[in-house]
């Protein structure tokens, strides 16, 4: 008898230690680098942190490509998929549809722009133009006017006890005035020439501390300016999509962001989709679209593998979002897949993935 149950236990055992894992249906996308098909297997940063995720939770699971990040959600919502595994934004819109893991990816949408054909003559006259801006003609009258405003003030201490250096005659004096206040200004001081008397030189030094904190705002304002604003074309931000046309992914965060963008604004956005970024591309640079907006990592990611230099990207980031697996509405496996996330996080495996996919600067 003893014989029998120690046989009976064995095959017990041997059945539970071989049961088989888990069974989890993936939907995911083609979009690189998080999700896509090369040399026979799935590949990408999303995807490869699912595979983590999956062989920790002793997951097997199979996986189906869809084309949008729409098709997607719509399969975990029908319940045709268990998880949605790609660079899939979490939003409140689907959020109504279905749940989402904790974040794994800190993502925001960004504009690319063509510079083809813009040559140095073409920058400089652009950076010219930029010169002529209201903000900048602006700062100069007040500026004009404040050292107007200093060299009387100097003047009027100065003339009667250095006559020499500031002669009582008003236009004299105030031309030699000006001279010296606009000296101090550019260069910091005016030589063999500077105020005695009290009241003079307690403007003087109110002068001197203010031209120093005034010639470094300006000297920051122009560099942003020819920075941003010398960029090829007239798109240097959202507000200037009005009236254009703008190539985005079809059924994607950032085709609702523009439609709604349209809509707030009043004025119509020629919104283009395309199947993948690599056709939005091409459509920036056939002239066919006057820009590419689209989550940043995926656009630098293409940018640099299409090697372009006639494609830039304009400085900043809009509309920031974040990066989620997308499950079933109140899911058993969240709560496993969020804890896997931390441990993953903690043990530098996560970091290791955005490296290998992202580069060092990540």
């Amino acid at each position: 008898m003893a014989r029998i149950f120690l046989a009976l236990f064995c095959i017990l055992t041997v059945f539970l230690t071989s049961a088989p894992a888990e069974s989890v249906r993936v939907v995911t996308r083609d979009l690189e680098p998080f999700s896509f098909e090369k040399d026979g297997r799935r590949v990408g940063f999303a995807m490869e942190l699912w595979e983590n995720v999956a062989r920790e939770l002793d997951i097997d699971f199979t996986a189906t490509s869809v084309p949008s990040a729409k098709d997607m959600v719509a399969a975990v919502e029908a319940m045709s998929a268990d998880v949605a595994v790609g660079a899939l934004s979490i939003t409140s819109e689907r959020e109504k549809q279905i749940d989402f893991s904790q974040p794994f990816y800190e993502s925001g949408l960004q504009i690319a722009v063509t510079n083809k054909g813009v040559g140095v003559a073409g920058t400089i006259w652009a950076m010219l133009g930029n010169l002529f801006s209201w903000q900048l003609v602006t700062g100069l009258a007040v500026t004009i006017a404040i050292m107007f405003f200093i060299s009387h003030l100097v003047w009027l201490y100065e003339h009667p006890v250095n006559e020499e250096m500031w002669p009582r005659s008003y236009l004299t004096g105030i031309g030699e005035s000006l001279w010296w206040t606009l000296s101090i200004f550019l260069v910091g001081g005016a030589d063999n020439k500077g105020p005695v008397g009290l009241g003079g030189r307690i403007v003087a030094t109110v002068w001197m501390v203010a031209s120093v904190v005034a010639v470094s705002l300006l000297t920051a304002s122009l560099s942003a300016i020819l920075t941003v604003n010398t960029l090829a074309g007239d798109i240097r931000g959202p507000s200037d999509f009005p009236g254009k046309s703008i190539a985005t992914i079809g059924g994607s965060m950032s085709e609702s962001w523009l439609s709604k963008l349209g809509q707030s604004e009043g004025q119509r956005i020629n919104i283009q989709t395309f199947p993948s970024v690599a056709a939005c591309l091409d459509a920036l640079k056939t002239s066919q679209v006057q820009a590419v907006v689209f989550d940043a990592p995926v656009l630098k990611y293409y940018i640099n593998k299409l090697g372009d230099d006639d494609i830039i990207l304009v400085p900043g980031l809009f509309e920031e979002n974040n990066y989620g697996f997308g499950l079933h509405q109140d899911s058993p496996l969240r709560e496993r897949i969020n804890r896997t996330l931390l441990d993953l996080a903690e043990n530098g495996a996560t970091d290791a993935l955005k490296e290998k996919w992202f580069g060092k600067d990540f």
